[in-house]
Formats: C-alpha cells, structure tokens, sequence
C-alpha cells in the first residue's frame, strides 16, 4: 500500500526539513511544502514534496554537498529542465529547486494553493486516487501517469 489518509505529523516533517536545508544551504533559499502531503484532508504517497525557490539555479551546483550532508541524494535535472532535484530514501523526501521566475514555482503553489481552498476538488481527487490505488496496487508508474489528467486540468485553469 503507497496510499494513505492525511496526516497531520506531515506539516511538522515538513518543518523540520525546511529548518535543516536552510540552514545547512549557505545561500539564499525558500522553502516550500507542495504536493498532496501539503493538503489537508488528501490522500497521499507517504511522501514530503517539498520547493526550494533560489536567486540563481547555477548556485546549487556549488552548494548541493550540503543538502547531500543531510541525507539527501543529487538527481540533477532529473527529466525537468531548470529543476535541480534531491531525494532522501530514509524519510521519504523529495526536493525539487528551481530558480525564481521559472513556470514550475507558481504551478506548484498555485496547485496547493486552489486545492486547499476547494473541499470539492479534494473529494474529487481522492475518488481519483483510490480508485487508481485500488487499480495499481503494485505499480506506482501507472497510477501516477494516470492521475496525470486531474493535475493537468487544474494547471490549465491557473
């Protein structure tokens, strides 16, 4: 099972990370929760997905040995153009930066952002989950490229 019920412990593993990246970076960094984990009330991966918003993206080459000192695997783009991405096997994390200005940065928060705010869209996103968990209880590709068209018709409206 990769699905589970909301948890409110998220917000505070969300803290925590985002105390330790910023101060282990050594440049300038925002950090964001993202991602259904940052939803109250959704369904999720027992996963973190969390934002990092930098000056200039050309900096993380230089500075990544400190999110890797933290636990962290280097991806580099990793299939995004623009993202440097880090993720971390022990808690389940995902860190995805990009520079300020770049499309991704608003998508992400504006997807969080209209979701909070509309029970609907959780209810409906949910039905959406359980029923591709209930579909691919083994094969967290499928079920994630084919939630792929709930997220697209969101992003189309932002």
């Amino acid at each position: 099972m990769y699905l589970f019920p909301h948890d409110n412990k998220w917000t505070a593993e969300f803290e925590k990370e985002k105390n330790s990246i910023i101060s282990a970076y050594g440049a300038e960094i925002e950090i964001y929760h993202i991602g259904s984990t940052a939803i109250k009330g959704l369904y999720a991966k027992n996963c973190l997905d969390l934002l990092g918003v930098v000056e200039k993206i050309s900096e993380v080459s230089t500075l990544k040995q400190s999110i890797i000192n933290l636990g962290y695997d280097y991806k580099g783009e990793y299939g995004i153009s623009g993202r440097e991405y880090f993720s971390k096997k022990q808690r389940k994390v995902h860190l995805h930066i990009f520079q300020i200005g770049d499309a991704n940065v608003q998508k992400h928060l504006n997807f969080v952002k209209v979701m909070k705010g509309n029970k609907e869209l959780i209810t409906e996103l949910n039905q959406v989950k359980q029923n591709l968990h209930a579909k691919y209880p083994n094969d967290k590709e499928s079920y994630q490229k084919e939630k792929e068209f709930f997220y697209n018709r969101i992003n189309k409206v932002l």
